[in-house]
């Protein structure tokens, strides 16, 4: 299923199928989750890459501090 609906990343405003924000001219994308299935093959590559990006986080705010 191909979703129609898009959000700017600028305005946030939502628009149908477009290429830029017709209010704005800002990028669009899809702001829907993905879709949650037990036998996902990229669960694993999600993860590491959340975690290693509040390891990221949390390096930056020391460093800050």
């Amino acid at each position: 299923m191909k979703w129609l609906m898009r959000k700017c990343k600028n305005c946030g405003r939502y628009v149908i199928v477009r290429e830029k924000c017709p209010f704005c001219g800002g990028e669009l994308y899809v702001p829907h989750p993905p879709r949650f299935s037990p036998q996902d093959k990229y669960v694993y590559y999600r993860l590491k890459m959340k975690i290693e990006g509040r390891i990221l986080s949390l390096n930056t705010e020391e460093k800050t501090s």
